[in-house]
C-alpha cells in the first residue's frame, strides 16, 4: 500500500510541479517539522515550524495541503 500511495504522489508532482524522485519527495517532507514551546506561568503552547524549502512547499501545494512557516498557539 506504501508503495502505491509514494508512486501516485510522486506521479501527481510529476504532473502538477516537475519529476521527483520517491526519495527527495521523502527527504523534503522529514524535514519538515515543527518546535513546540510550552510557556511556564499560563501553560499555552506554541507551534514553530520550521522554514520549508521550495520542494517542500509545492509538494503540499500540489497535495492541497496548507504550509505555514508562522508560529501560532495549539489549542
Amino acid at each position: 500500500m506504501a508503495l502505491v500511495c509514494i508512486r501516485h504522489m510522486s506521479h501527481r508532482v510529476k504532473l502538477q510541479y516537475k519529476a521527483l524522485s520517491p526519495e527527495i519527495i521523502r527527504q523534503e517532507l522529514v524535514h519538515v517539522q515543527q518546535s513546540i514551546l510550552t510557556h511556564i506561568k499560563n501553560v499555552r503552547r506554541y507551534a514553530i515550524p520550521s522554514k520549508p524549502t521550495l520542494h517542500a512547499q509545492k509538494i503540499y501545494l500540489v497535495m492541497g495541503e496548507k504550509l505555514s512557516a508562522t508560529p501560532f498557539e495549539m489549542q
